[in-house]
């Protein structure tokens, strides 16, 4: 996608687009919600939980959550050029605002509409913005595959409360599972601060391929994208690093800080949160979206996977699984929306500066 198909018309029919999405998804699980409800093991499990939960603990889960985005925006400056110092909240609402786009409109128009905002509104050329933001994407999910593989190795994770060949062959999967994720995110962090050999090795290899025909043409095309996205990487890479070391670091902390707020949402429902559990179920679902999202509905696979590895490595009960995944659901959408009021911020904001910009030097 180019930048000139960007625009300000075209994120105001994302937040049409995104808020009818929440909508729809609401409805759709609130009937989830009432069908189970109705038979009578349902109803005993919700009536449970309803019983169980505690609210204070719920909201400050949602806090806990929510606050990867302010870390993630720190990740994001980190990698900016060092000129530019944009305040980590400007640049968190407009990762929300980022989140909706990628959910209301297909392909990368997230993180294309989020350096087009940082670049109106913090002056930041939109090229180095598109790439820091995308290395910090490459950061965020190495991370996650690297904390998977850890947790995975170093932590004692609980036996699921049913025992048997299924359960065993589920566990043997995930692990076989987890080493790949692993590989995949060295893949990942080794794109992110050495692009030139990605190059390289698609040109080298895809570049064998190119010619008439239409799986030639798509392969000359993901060549082209290879190359075109270690070009752009290229930009960051050559800051040495020391920046990707800090971006590694406010990783660290976003993913630790939705950890936390799981635990406490299990706490929450009257549960006994498994820490290691919980940090391997998030870490790997997140490190997997990659290609979880490349499938059609993405959403309810990483839905299901979710609830599984909660199941299989966190020790919760089928029914608690399916409360805490509803929860983090919930949540998501709950960000479109804060996305939403982000992007109309944004609009109106540049629409009141008449084309002027904040300083992009201000600091947090």
């Amino acid at each position: 996608m180019r930048t000139s198909e960007f625009s300000p018309e075209r994120a105001r029919q994302a937040i049409r687009r995104g808020l009818l999405t929440v909508a729809v998804s609401m409805v759709l699980l609130g009937v989830c919600v009432f069908a189970i409800a109705q038979s009578d093991l349902g109803r005993e499990a919700v009536q449970d939980l309803l019983t169980r939960a505690r609210p204070g603990y719920l909201f400050v889960s949602w806090v806990s959550i929510s606050a990867a985005f302010f870390f993630m925006g720190l990740r994001w400056r980190a990698l900016m050029p060092p000129a530019y110092r944009p305040p980590a909240a400007g640049l968190s609402a407009i990762i929300c605002a980022g989140l909706l786009l990628n959910y209301a409109v297909p392909g990368p128009f997230g993180e294309l509409g989020a350096a087009w905002f940082a670049e109106r509104r913090y002056r930041i050329p939109i090229a180095d913005a598109l790439a820091s933001g995308v290395a910090a994407r490459l950061v965020g999910l190495a991370t996650a595959a690297v904390m998977g593989v850890l947790v995975w190795a170093v932590v004692p994770l609980p036996a699921p409360a049913a025992d048997g060949e299924i359960i065993q062959t589920a566990r043997q999967l995930v692990e076989v599972a987890t080493v790949v994720i692993g590989i995949g995110g060295i893949a990942l962090f080794a794109l992110a601060i050495r692009p030139g050999w990605w190059a390289d090795i698609s040109s080298s290899i895809l570049g064998r391929f190119r010619g008439e025909g239409p799986l030639r043409q798509s392969i000359g095309k993901l060549d082209d994208a290879i190359v075109s996205l270690a070009g752009a990487l290229s930009r960051v890479a050559t800051r040495g690093i020391r920046p990707y070391t800090r971006a590694l670091m406010w990783s660290f902390i976003g993913h630790s800080s939705v950890i936390v707020g799981i635990s406490i949402a299990v706490l929450g429902l009257g549960g006994t949160p498994h820490l290691g559990g919980l940090a391997f179920t998030y870490a790997t679902t997140t490190a997997g979206a990659v290609a979880l999202f490349a499938l059609p509905g993405s959403q309810v696979g990483w839905d299901a996977l979710f609830v599984a590895l909660l199941v299989a490595t966190a020790g919760l009960s089928t029914s608690d699984a399916l409360a805490v995944a509803l929860l983090v659901r919930i949540q998501q959408l709950s960000l479109m929306v804060l996305g939403a009021l982000s992007l109309t911020w944004l609009l109106n904001s540049m629409g009141r500066e008449a084309g002027g910009v904040d300083d992009g030097n201000a600091e947090t």
